[in-house]
């Protein structure tokens, strides 16, 4: 029966931070999200805004209509959940 070599695994770990890629690794490109602003959005934030859930069904149609209305005003549900009550409270609370 043969002996099994020692083997030198001492490089395969690393500690984290340190890992460095092989020699004969591919490069690959760094990939990086852009950051859409939206200032609308970043006007109606204040710092001392609290966010909690706002847990309710609606009906499925009710939905498409309310994500199809951000989406086309390229805003998020939570705006036009605002701007409707804004428009709501003008016309019907004095």
């Amino acid at each position: 029966m043969a002996r099994k070599q020692n083997l030198d695994m001492s490089g395969l770990l690393a500690t984290k931070g340190e890992g460095t890629p092989s020699s004969d690794a591919p490069a690959r490109p760094i990939a990086t999200k852009a950051k859409k602003t939206n200032t609308q959005i970043d006007e109606i934030k204040t710092p001392s805004s609290e966010f909690v859930n706002l847990g309710f069904k609606v009906p499925k149609e009710f939905r498409h209509r309310l994500r199809k209305i951000a989406a086309h005003n390229d805003i998020s549900l939570v705006e036009v959940l605002k701007v409707a009550i804004d428009l709501y409270e003008q016309k019907h609370v004095r």
